[in-house]
């Protein structure tokens, strides 16, 4: 809500200034105090000394500027503090805005201008002429938070919520509610670590293989198969089953042939590992893997 000021300074005393939505002749209620507690008539009267009181309103008007005798000599529009950037208040039809104004959209959404002279053009629907932008605000216990948002926490770390969310502080969040905003699965430097620690998770059923991994295997239960995914070459796996296992691990090889340091397995023909021994290939082609280390 914005104090109007008079882009005419000699106003006609005992005069009269109407308010009226811009472009429009809807007429356009104003009122005496900023908190719009109390309107003001219609007809707002200059005072004999040519001062206007007190009006306040809402984004921008058309202005019809009368003198004591109820004669129009004037009238201005757009009036109001919205005619500028924009400012993030709620986007009008009526205002023509400059590039890389920023206003809100009846969405919520906060937009930026794309073009010079934009008007009309509703940013919720104009992807040509506004571009959606977001800021990064800081965690806060008291917001809450929609599925997607981005938000960084005291320590400098960006995360993403999965859920929508409130009191649930991301750096010590379960993975629940928030993961941090970058996705580590892109990441070369976490996809090497994630191959390392899938060794302290001991797999217990049949499994389809990872390439560059490194995995510890539980047999104690049941034979465990491992299917090996679509081969690269230079592709490395190890495998180790656990000492305490009662029960092999097969490689299941169906058009892969393994090349041994004793022998070699034609495709079709698995490779078992005992409890306790440990193998390590590589992918010498989509087709061909070739044993480089073995632990009996």
């Amino acid at each position: 809500m914005s104090r109007f000021i008079s882009p005419i300074t000699d106003l006609k005393p005992n005069g009269s200034l109407y308010f009226f939505e811009s472009k429009t002749n809807v007429e356009k209620t104003t009122y005496k105090d900023e908190v719009e507690t109390i309107p003001n008539p219609t007809q707002v009267v200059v005072l004999p000394n040519g001062n206007l009181p007190n009006v306040f309103y809402s984004g921008v008007a058309k202005v019809i500027f009368l003198d004591e005798f109820d004669v129009q000599y004037a009238e201005r529009d757009p009036v109001g503090t919205d005619t500028t950037t924009g400012n993030f208040s709620l986007w009008s039809s009526v205002i023509t805005y400059p590039l890389n104004g920023y206003v809100s959209g009846s969405d919520g959404n906060l937009y930026r201008s794309l073009t010079a002279s934009n008007i009309g053009n509703d940013p919720t629907t104009s992807p040509v002429e506004w571009e959606q932008v977001n800021f990064t605000g800081v965690w806060n216990t008291n917001i809450t938070y929609s599925i997607g948002n981005v938000v960084q926490t005291s320590t400098g770390n960006l995360w993403k919520a999965l859920t929508a969310t409130n009191g649930n502080d991301p750096e010590i969040d379960s993975g629940t509610n928030w993961l941090p905003a970058i996705d580590g699965g892109k990441v070369p430097e976490i996809i090497a670590l994630e191959s390392l620690n899938t060794w302290s998770t001991p797999e217990t059923n049949d499994f389809t293989g990872s390439t560059n991994e490194s995995r510890q295997i539980d047999a104690s239960a049941n034979t465990v198969d491992i299917t090996l995914p679509v081969l690269n070459i230079g592709d490395s796996f190890i495998y180790h089953n656990m000492i305490t296992s009662t029960f092999k691990v097969q490689i299941l090889n169906p058009i892969e042939a393994i090349k041994g340091q004793i022998k070699d397995f034609s495709a079709g023909t698995n490779v078992e590992i005992a409890p306790g021994q440990s193998i390590q290939m590589i992918a010498l082609s989509a087709t061909t893997l070739s044993i480089v280390g073995v632990l009996l």
